[in-house]
């Protein structure tokens, strides 16, 4: 039990060559990661792909199904065609002379465009013959068709309100009625597949391709470096979590959390894996990924711009642009005066209490536990520049553990079926990152702690203006933690 005290800090024993073999290959292949840090859609993940629309999670470009928004379009068009028809019967029954059916045949055997309003009808008939044709059946991506028919509506309704008779029909309000709503329906269809149906459909393949293509130049280079990493040679041991110094318990409780086990050997990790369901498992490879990733982004070291900070002891910001992501990758350094070990325990498992001490968020907790050190979590981000920006809700899969003697805490957004976007927040995205800790040669008692922020805070703020607000947010959390890091001093030292 003393050895092992003794030989606390080599938590990951792993052979020589494997770790170097997986760190030269990760850093290989960073140019082309691509923006998801989720399994692959052709798997069946439940990440990255999901954040596009939750109602297109389930659907696939090369499915050969129709998508939802696609699908929910047509009903729309066959909506205004019924619609259309309907007003045309109750008008044709308020203005009838004698009988129904006689007004019928008035209004069909005798139409003219001065009288009668069965061409609102056969308009709305075109438009459902071409659009469904178009969106339907070929499943175009181009607003030419729904141009066209929209073209041809708004022509022929402006030159029937001139020239259709409204004395002879006794100013009959429903005759108005029936041509607005012919107009209105017409722009609505415009608007739905402009705005809605051809953009979400593009952004959803846009990233079903990158997931693909991730997945392909992952599972090529770096397949088996992750198990290097992960597991060590001939049985040895990978533990990416600490046990307290001092404890011979491996339950003991340190600063108000529970440390888990020490290890686990290369068996009984994949015992565990074999024991998931496929979900989990899903889970549980973006969780490694987003490590991957992390400490890749560590090892990057040209092309950063400085953003904000003085020095190290009070933070330094810089930032560099990921065309995976198309936006702003944030980093935060900072030298800390804890050891690395005990700032990771508050970070890895005082997440659920980090709101008593961080005012940017109002709440945090664990939707589900996967293993020992992924979990699924959600978080609420607090208003800012008073009130403008409205609060985000983030779904996060959460890992820990110690790699390459660093200490890491990371998180990636996913999609979680249990946990929907909120009515009354705006769901953000967080890509891979999160934060690294890594004891200082000269001074054990303190750590280098390095944060990798990649989060869009959608909604109608523009990545740009947000991007010039992170490097202050990121000041301002280094602040808090470093309160929070005092206050555990002076609890644990007195």
């Amino acid at each position: 039990m003393r050895s092992n005290h003794m030989n606390e800090a080599d938590m990951v024993r792993t052979s020589t060559n494997r770790g170097h073999a997986s760190k030269t290959a990760a850093q290989a292949i960073y140019g082309s990661l691509s923006s998801s840090s989720s399994v692959s859609a052709a798997n069946g993940s439940v990440g990255h792909i999901g954040r596009t629309d939750n109602r297109m999670c389930g659907w696939f470009p090369d499915s050969g199904k129709m998508s939802p928004v696609r699908r929910t379009f047509c009903l729309f068009v066959t909506f205004d065609l019924i619609l259309t028809f309907i007003l045309w019967v109750i008008y044709t029954q308020l203005i009838g002379d004698s009988s129904v059916w006689e007004a019928f045949t008035k209004q069909l055997a005798g139409f003219t465009i001065y009288s009668s309003l069965f061409d609102t009808v056969m308009l709305a008939a075109m438009r459902f013959s071409f659009l469904l044709l178009g969106y339907a059946l070929f499943r175009l991506d181009h607003w030419w068709v729904i141009a066209l028919t929209t073209f041809l509506t708004c022509g022929y309704l402006l030159a029937k309100s001139f020239l259709f008779d409204f004395k002879e029909n006794n100013n009959n309000p429903l005759s108005y009625v029936v041509l607005i709503i012919s107009f209105v329906l017409a722009w609505a269809e415009t608007w739905f597949l402009d705005f809605k149906v051809i953009p979400v459909e593009k952004k959803h393949r846009d990233r079903v391709n990158r997931d693909h293509h991730y997945a392909s130049e992952r599972s090529r280079l770096i397949g088996d470096s992750e198990q290097g990493v992960m597991s060590g040679e001939d049985n040895e041991y990978y533990s990416p979590l600490v046990t307290p110094d001092g404890s011979d318990d491996e339950g003991e409780h340190r600063g108000g959390f529970q440390t888990p086990r020490r290890g686990h050997s290369r068996q009984a990790s994949q015992s565990s894996m074999s024991s998931m369901g496929a979900r989990e498992q899903d889970f549980v490879k973006q969780a490694r990924e987003t490590m991957d990733i992390t400490l890749e982004m560590l090892n990057l070291e040209d092309g950063w711009k400085y953003q904000a900070g003085n020095d190290l002891e009070q933070g330094v910001v810089h930032s560099m642009f990921f065309k995976q992501y198309n936006r702003k990758v944030f980093r935060l350094q900072a030298i800390m005066n804890l050891e690395p070990k005990r700032i990771w325990e508050e970070l890895a498992y005082g997440t659920n209490s980090s709101p008593q001490w961080n005012p940017t968020l109002t709440e945090c907790r664990t939707l589900e536990t996967i293993d020992d050190n992924t979990e699924i979590s959600y978080s609420i981000a607090a208003e800012a520049a008073g009130g403008l920006v409205t609060s985000r809700d983030f779904v996060n899969v959460r890992c820990w553990g110690v790699r390459d003697g660093v200490f890491l805490s990371c998180a990636s957004g996913t999609t979680y079926p249990d946990m929907p976007p909120q009515k009354k927040y705006v769901r953000g995205e967080n890509g891979p990152g999160g934060l690294i800790l890594k004891a200082m040669k000269d001074d054990p008692n303190k750590c280098e702690l390095t944060w990798f922020l990649n989060s869009s805070l959608k909604g109608w703020i523009p990545q740009s203006a947000v991007e010039q607000g992170l490097s202050g947010f990121l000041l301002d959390y280094l602040k808090y933690l470093s309160q929070r890091l005092e206050e555990i001093r002076n609890q644990e030292g007195s």
